[in-house]
């Protein structure tokens, strides 16, 4: 057989190199794209509208040995508050004059508008967020720490006695310093 002249395989060699850097390339950009959207985008699953998760507790007994282990599930009895059915007390607690009412729209905005006006808890200073619920409201207290609003909020239990104007609420925000 005869070869044509000038040739001797470098157009094979040319497109091969050439398949091999385009898919180098492609593979490169999928890997900086993935890299991107891990670092860039910080949304969070869901929204705050999205329905909290049940809580499930566990009860685990044992028996004497050659007997089986039992598991139960206990459901809460009444239903999760939607955030428009929780009623949100926000109270300043040293923080700045109007944040306290600044929180408490930003909650409105994020669907908990059942509140009543923002107020000043008199004599009370704090540095930063506390959220209170009063008892039975865990699912409804989980809800509120996810809000943008109480990023960073410390959560302790419902005072004894209760902060002013807490009557008929379920939950109080004060904001602090």
């Amino acid at each position: 057989m005869s070869r044509q002249p000038g040739n001797g395989g470098d157009f094979a060699r040319g497109a091969s190199t050439a398949v091999a850097k385009g898919t180098a390339l492609i593979g490169l950009a999928v890997i900086v794209g993935v890299f991107l959207l891990q670092r860039v985008d910080t949304s969070t699953a869901g929204s705050s509208t999205t329905p909290v998760k049940k809580p499930t507790k566990t009860t685990t007994s044992t028996r004497p040995p050659r007997t089986s282990t039992t598991t139960s599930t206990t459901q809460p009895s009444a239903p999760a508050k939607t955030p428009d059915q929780l009623k949100v007390l926000v109270l300043n607690g040293g923080a700045p004059t109007g944040d306290a009412a600044k929180l408490r729209s930003k909650l409105i905005t994020a669907g908990y508008t059942n509140q009543p006006p923002a107020n000043t808890w008199t004599g009370h200073k704090q540095t930063g967020l506390t959220l209170m619920c009063k008892a039975g409201l865990d699912r409804e207290k989980v809800a509120l720490t996810q809000q943008t609003a109480l990023q960073g909020v410390r959560v302790v239990d419902f005072p004894t006695p209760a902060p002013p104007d807490s009557d008929g609420v379920d939950c109080v925000v004060v904001a602090g310093s």
